[in-house]
């Protein structure tokens, strides 16, 4: 079997590290990756096409400027004619687009992830949205949604039994030596008696960074030992340093910008923050309870059956007094951070392991290719 994944760009957020998931996972199993992006990764950081060659992809990168170029169709149905695809498999808003319009041109199925949630009000979505939705309802054969909270969202817009809910997977975190653990936290300033707290996402208004900053500072009046990573690029970088600024918060704050080694940076970290104004099934704080950390999160997306088996403290989102007052509480209980950790380990390892995941996956292709009038479905 030959699955061909089309999406927008080959950064490092959450959906390419499950591609990159898939393609470990699928690579033991024989089945062959096709990756295609539909833009060039120019942003001047290393991207994870590498990574995706390296795991058995084989990875192609259109060098169209815009993400929505109709030019890109053609050139689609020839690479799925060409590398002799058997499924599509088409990832974020303009890939499922112009992904299952070339599938559909070339008489291969589709199936789409979902990757995160939007309004279910169809009177509200953009005009982009709304092409989306239409490929999804009368092109794709199934729709993958990465959560329960965002199948929910999808179910009243869908009108259709297309959905499956197959979350997110990822892989345990290898552990680090006392040492390794120590050069990480020298290389990033960390000194040996700081509570080191990491945040992961892109930098940008759904990720409530603002209240992050917030509640970092009344908690620095608390426990001035603590430091805060932020990984990640976006257009709030400038505005967000400056906010630092004017909290008086800079020395105990980085921004790490965009980085190939998130698992190792957070085997150095003591706790993950997560201040999302809304979200899928964050693969962000899946690797952090894949090292072992203890979690800080709003509750929004999927983040209350993340955390449902113990593994971290829930606080309502826009809420920066209570997102305080939930870290001071854990950081006076040194403890109940450890026994989170190893809960937060245990429960990734038993219930979102690359394996199950893959299997769930595979049976899905399966279902499309058995299914001789799913190209058809919207008729």
């Amino acid at each position: 079997m030959k699955i061909a994944h089309v999406i927008d760009s080959l950064g490092w957020g959450g959906a390419q590290k499950l591609l990159l998931t898939f393609t470990e996972a699928a690579s033991r199993r024989g089945v062959e990756t096709l990756v295609i992006s539909l833009k060039p990764n120019r942003s001047g950081k290393t991207g994870i096409a590498e990574n995706l060659r390296l795991s058995g992809a084989r990875v192609i990168e259109l060098s169209y400027r815009k993400l929505y170029d109709p030019r890109a169709i053609p050139t689609l149905i020839s690479l799925f004619k060409t590398e002799q695809v058997d499924i599509v498999h088409t990832h974020l808003s303009h890939s499922i687009i112009l992904g299952s319009l070339a599938a559909k041109a070339s008489g291969i199925s589709t199936v789409a992830t979902l990757h995160n949630t939007q309004t279910n009000k169809v009177g509200r979505l953009s005009l982009r949205s709304r092409v989306e939705l239409y490929c999804l309802r009368k092109i794709t054969s199934r729709v993958i949604a990465v959560g329960e909270n965002v199948a929910h969202n999808y179910r009243p817009i869908l009108m259709k039994d297309i959905l499956d809910v197959i979350p997110n997977a990822v892989s345990l975190a290898q552990r680090i030596s006392v040492e390794e653990r120590k050069a990480i936290r020298n290389e990033l300033l960390v000194a040996p008696d700081q509570v080191f707290l990491i945040a992961v996402g892109r930098l940008q208004l759904q990720k409530g960074y603002y209240d992050m900053l917030t509640a970092f500072a009344q908690v620095q009046t608390h426990h001035p030992k603590t430091y805060l990573g932020i990984i990640g690029v976006g257009g709030l970088m400038g505005p967000l340093k400056e906010f630092t600024r004017s909290l008086g918060i800079s020395e105990h704050v980085r921004f790490l910008g965009a980085r190939s080694d998130v698992p190792r940076l957070l085997s150095a970290a003591d706790i993950f923050i997560n201040s999302s104004h809304w979200e899928g099934l964050s693969i962000a704080m899946l690797e952090a309870m894949a090292a072992g950390l203890p979690v800080v999160a709003t509750s929004v997306g999927d983040a209350e059956i993340l955390l449902q088996s113990g593994a971290g403290v829930l606080v309502q989102e826009k809420e920066p007094n209570a997102f305080a007052n939930a870290l001071d509480t854990l950081l006076d209980d040194p403890l109940r951070m450890q026994v989170m950790g190893q809960i937060a380990r245990e429960y990734v390892e038993k219930n979102y392991s690359p394996d199950l995941w893959l299997d769930k996956l595979l049976a899905c292709y399966a279902l499309v290719q058995n299914n001789s009038h799913s190209p058809e479905r919207g008729k």
